[in-house]
């Protein structure tokens, strides 16, 4: 089991970057092909835990606007739409507004609140919370600041998390975390995760280009100084602040699936279950490091 989580998630961590690193010019449409197609399938394993509950959320509206938001987000960042903070309301506007057209046509009245609130909750908590990994991706700041080696950076440190909480967890893991959600959870495991993440962080943060010049500038604001020590210091921290949010995320997710009573949200990727098992940990911690990025980029 332990081999197999870490060939999956070797695979999957080299077929991301892979393809996010070379799809540039018309290829760039593979990006949110690539994620519509993950993220889809991350929704409707959320909605089939819905559906253990008792509850019917909309499968068709939700794959449907969900496509149709990646691609919305993809194109203002070619700067084929306007951009503004107005505009970003839109999404969510006509995410409500879609969704609740289409109970009004379904003609189901005894259901109707509970299918609202279902759709509308996992287009929130898988799509929207995962489309800001496509805001990284795309993100182009100043001085040829290429959001890429961002996404890179962000991705190894998740995962390195993911890997070394299991691996030692499942080795020498004695405490339990949260044994009422998730029993398998140690603390040495989460210590571990924590630790590896810190370590990646400040070995990548100078190593990495955009990461490097964006530390540096950060470094030489806040601490007076740019230089390899204080960039591999910010570094670190950022993966601190990465694992935790990681590690609760997929907490959040355990809680899920106890509650619909399911081991995994499915079982095709050998080791690790469905795609929301592999995309768990990118729910909360993504948009934290977009908005890192983005309040970074003042400095």
């Amino acid at each position: 089991m332990l081999r197999l989580r870490i060939v999956s998630s070797c695979v999957l961590v080299a077929s991301i970057v892979l393809i996010v690193w070379f799809s540039r010019g018309w290829s760039s449409v593979f990006i949110p092909i690539g994620f519509s197609v993950l993220g889809t399938t991350a929704l409707l394993e959320f909605y089939h835990l819905m559906e253990q509950k008792g509850l019917q959320p909309m499968r068709l509206w939700g794959c449907a606007f969900s496509v149709v938001y990646v691609f919305f987000l993809y194109l203002v960042a070619l700067n084929k739409l306007p951009k503004g903070e107005e505009l970003a309301l839109i999404p969510m506007y006509l995410a409500v507004f879609t969704a609740a057209l289409g109970i009004t046509f379904r003609g189901q009245i005894d259901n109707a609140l509970s299918t609202l609130a279902a759709s509308l909750a996992g287009f929130l908590y898988i799509i929207w919370l995962l489309s800001f990994n496509l805001r990284i991706v795309l993100w182009r700041g100043v001085d040829e600041l290429d959001g890429r080696y961002f996404f890179v950076f962000f991705v190894v440190l998740l995962k390195s998390t993911d890997i070394a909480a299991y691996f030692y967890g499942s080795r020498f893991g004695r405490r339990k975390l949260a044994a009422h959600i998730s029993p398998h959870k140690t603390v040495e495991g989460a210590l571990a995760g924590l630790l590896t993440s810190a370590l990646l962080g400040a070995l990548l943060a100078p190593s990495l280009a955009s990461v490097r010049l964006f530390y540096g500038r950060l470094s030489a604001n806040v601490l007076g100084m740019d230089t390899l020590w204080s960039v591999a210091l910010l570094g670190a921290l950022t993966g601190v602040l990465l694992s935790v949010l990681g590690q609760l995320s997929d907490l959040a997710e355990s809680v899920w699936k106890r509650c619909a009573n399911v081991k995994d949200s499915a079982g095709y990727i050998p080791g690790m279950g469905g795609a929301l098992d592999v995309l768990d940990s990118f729910l909360f911690s993504a948009p934290v490091m977009y908005l890192l990025m983005k309040i970074l980029e003042r400095q």
